[in-house]
């Protein structure tokens, strides 16, 4: 029983950190810690607008930032995201799952939580393929707020 549980563990440490190589990987963390960085120099309005351009310096192809208030408890709006979706900005996203449902805004909520900082691995239908992609973010709290930052790249 405990090389099962000492395996299955394994298997999930590897699974983390390969989510945490490579060059996509280090390019989600790069834009999530420019984004703090910024956020921390200018007004948060300021920020938020440039997170949400989606020709701005702060997306990039598949890669862009979303911001999440979790001010409250059992709630996840989102405050900002730069892939143009507006529609979700204001939203409490905390129920949202993905197609195997899992509860991904949570399990980021819960990740920054943990250690301000983590990787969540979920899935998602791609937008370019228009399949359901394994996904891969990098969440931070934002120093000093309720607010965390992400950015995610597609495994596939």
């Amino acid at each position: 029983m405990k090389k099962s549980i000492l395996l299955l563990l394994s298997i999930m440490v590897a699974s983390a950190l390969f989510a945490q190589t490579g060059p996509a990987a280090a390019k989600a963390k790069a834009l999530v810690e420019s984004g703090i960085a910024f956020y921390q120099k200018n007004a948060q309005d300021a920020a938020f607008a440039a997170f949400d351009d989606t020709k701005g310096k702060f997306r990039d192809g598949e890669y862009y930032l979303f911001v999440f208030d979790v001010s409250k408890p059992d709630s996840a709006v989102c405050v900002s995201r730069g892939d143009g979706n507006k529609a979700l900005i204001g939203k409490d996203m905390w129920t949202t799952k993905d197609p195997d449902n899992l509860l991904y805004i949570q399990a980021f909520a819960s990740t920054v939580a943990k250690s301000g900082f983590g990787w969540v691995d979920y899935k998602r239908t791609n937008p370019e393929t228009k399949k359901i992609e394994a996904k891969s973010s990098y969440v931070k709290m934002i120093p000093g707020t309720k607010l965390f930052v992400g950015c995610g790249f597609y495994k596939d």
